[in-house]
């Protein structure tokens, strides 16, 4: 039985061959979904990353080399797409989105303990900075260490310690304050 394609020879045949991107699409969506919600913190934007990841990916606006990781690479393509959908909707990135925003993420039968979960999640993304929102999902939701949080950031693992040592310092405050405290800091 042979093996299933490699994730960046699927790539180098998306533009041309669809089969190639729903299984790319397949493998992925959710990986992508999951880091562009984090960023943006709505739906409604996450799906837009997710829409405009694969769609380069299919007219064949991203190409790469393999020298990483696939999902280094794609890590790094969905925080810049995020970044531009932040932009396009003119968002402010540390502000803290409205509270309908992590509704969808919530099953309406899902017990209150999971909603405050959620909710405490969301409040505290939105207390990060840019940037030390992506180091903290890369490194706590997505796994990666130190080095490969780098290379998808385009910087110093020291500067990846720092983001996640302040990042850590901030979420230290936010969930120890009572959730109707006003803003974050």
């Amino acid at each position: 039985m042979d093996a299933p394609p490699d994730d960046w020879d699927l790539l180098a045949r998306a533009s041309t061959d669809p089969c190639a991107l729903e299984q790319l699409f397949s493998r992925h969506r959710h990986y992508v979904f999951r880091l562009a919600w984090g960023l943006l913190q709505n739906d409604s934007d996450a799906n837009d990353v997710v829409q405009d990841v694969f769609f380069k990916m299919q007219t064949g606006r991203l190409k790469a080399a393999p020298r990483a990781r696939f999902t280094t690479w794609l890590y790094r393509v969905t925080i810049n797409t995020g970044r531009e959908q932040g932009r396009r909707t003119r968002k402010t990135w540390g502000a803290a989105p409205a509270p309908e925003a992590a509704d969808g993420l919530a099953d309406a039968a899902a017990d209150p303990a999971r909603l405050d979960a959620r909710e405490d999640l969301r409040r505290s993304l939105a207390a990060l900075p840019l940037r030390q929102r992506e180091v903290v999902l890369l490194r706590f939701f997505e796994g990666f260490d130190t080095q490969e949080t780098a290379a998808i950031l385009g910087c110093r693992a020291g500067t990846v310690k720092a983001h996640l040592h302040r990042a850590t310092q901030t979420l230290r405050q936010v969930l120890s304050a009572p959730p109707n405290s006003g803003d974050p800091p």
